[in-house]
């Protein structure tokens, strides 16, 4: 009986010294270049970036530049086959290999329009002068 929960003991041993994983990496990208990026509102550097990940789930990416309008994303990333259930207990925990999953996601950020300051004062002073000239109440100052 010893003999049989040895041998049990040395083959749980070998099957989970042999276990595999999966690796995930998502790799960011911009155009152009150069862009702080965020990840579920962790800042994961300057793009082109790449770095690991734990969940499938849907992230909240964020990427700001000068001169360029801050682009907001919730990303699809769907989990490859092998990662849904139940088939991810065997790539999680008994294929005696590493899986790697390696995501790629590029986007375009749009430039940002420059504003003439003294139009939109001008513009500003004649909507007061509007307001100012509507009957009723007069607003606050």
């Amino acid at each position: 009986m010893a003999r049989k929960a040895m041998l049990f003991a040395a083959v749980a041993a070998a099957c989970a010294a042999a276990a595999g994983c999966v690796e995930r990496q998502m790799t960011l990208v911009t155009e152009p270049a150069g862009a702080k990026a965020y990840y579920n509102g962790k800042y994961v550097g300057t793009t082109p970036v790449t770095f690991h990940f734990t969940y499938y789930a849907d992230p909240d990416l964020k990427f700001e530049k000068d001169g360029y309008k801050t682009l907001r994303v919730i990303a699809k990333v769907k989990p490859p086959v092998y990662e849904a259930f139940p088939l991810d207990f065997f790539s999680e925990g008994l294929i005696p290999a590493n899986l790697h999953d390696g995501r790629k996601l590029t986007y375009a950020l749009e430039k940002t329009t420059e504003v003439d300051v003294k139009a939109l004062l001008g513009r500003a002073e004649d909507l007061r002068a509007e307001i100012e000239n509507v009957p009723g109440e007069k607003p606050a100052k």
